[in-house]
């Protein structure tokens, strides 16, 4: 497995501030066990004091892990969560960083290629990008989306906060994806509209070879076309087809090949996720965030063009 020292030191270090003497807690599941355990080999080769636990997968991106690993999150001082479904969105990630100020990096899905191409790059540059996007966020009252492919969007941002994912989290409490490079918000409940055409790629279906169209109503998906991921939403209730969160990819490294993870990153991007929009800034949780990616978006924010 591709787990060297550098891109080792750049997460525990660089991104979630790793000192001396700290917890640094490893969480996998059985699907990416293998990356997650050399992860902590080469942390424990330099000399961190680096605790690895697996668990069984999750069904859903968002769906809590087992008491004990939300347990042991509290009491690391940082964790990286290295498994097949997100647990970004949950609760047990959730309390862990605001209540008891683990600092955590989620890394779903994540693959060698991934790591070796948009982990290692200029942080500092990066942040500034972020940072300034999700001011623009923040100060914005109604987002309209656009693109050729036919993505037609309006939605409020009033009184919602942009959240910057820039790969700095080693203040107490921080929390963010790696690879990072994003700028994304919780559009306000009930006010999106129009239609969402996906050209990039979609999370439990990957990169999307023919682009599929979801309608949006009153804040909410219409239709879910991909049969796998509508028979789970099902299951979930209608705050599964909430509109959670709308990003735009700032990551110079990233690429878009079928891994959400890495393609809500991508420049050149936007994305859609519909569920749970709790952990930032939302009112509505449910045990799935699902992300849909699309490709060269026009985005006005009060009529203004932004310039990515």
């Amino acid at each position: 497995m591709y787990m060297n020292k550098e891109i080792t030191r750049t997460i525990a270090e660089r991104c979630l501030g790793y000192k001396k003497g700290e917890q640094f807690l490893i969480v996998s599941d059985d699907k990416s066990r293998a990356l997650a355990y050399d992860m902590y080999k080469c942390a424990t080769s330099l000399g961190m004091e680096a605790i690895f636990t697996q668990m069984p997968p999750r069904r859903m991106h968002g769906q809590e892990p087992p008491g004990v690993i939300a347990r042991a999150l509290k009491h690391a001082d940082l964790a990286v969560l290295i498994t097949s479904m997100s647990l970004s969105h949950t609760k047990a990630r959730k309390e862990a960083s605001s209540k008891y100020g683990t600092r955590i990096a989620s890394l779903p899905g994540v693959t060698e290629e991934i790591l070796k191409r948009s982990i290692c790059l200029d942080y500092l540059s990066l942040q500034k990008k972020v940072a300034r996007i999700s001011r623009i966020l923040t100060e914005g009252n109604m987002v309209r989306v656009y693109t050729e492919n036919g993505t037609e969007l309006s939605m409020s941002l009033r009184g919602r906060k942009g959240f910057s994912d820039d790969g700095s989290y080693a203040e107490k409490g921080a929390f963010g994806n790696l690879p990072a490079g994003e700028a994304c918000i919780a559009p306000c409940e009930g006010t999106t509209n129009g239609r969402l055409v996906i050209d990039g790629s979609a999370s439990l279906a990957g990169k999307i070879r023919r682009p599929i169209e979801i309608r949006i109503k009153n804040g909410y998906a219409q239709n879910i076309p991909i049969y796998r991921m509508a028979a789970l939403v099902k299951s979930f209730g209608r705050r599964a087809l909430n509109v959670a969160e709308f990003g735009i990819g700032l990551n110079p490294k990233a690429k878009v090949t079928g891994n959400v993870l890495e393609d809500e990153k991508a420049i050149g991007t936007a994305h859609i996720a519909f569920g749970n929009n709790k952990s930032f800034g939302g009112r509505v949780y449910c045990p799935s965030h699902l992300d849909f990616v699309f490709f060269k978006p026009v985005i006005l924010i009060d009529g203004t063009k932004l310039d990515i």
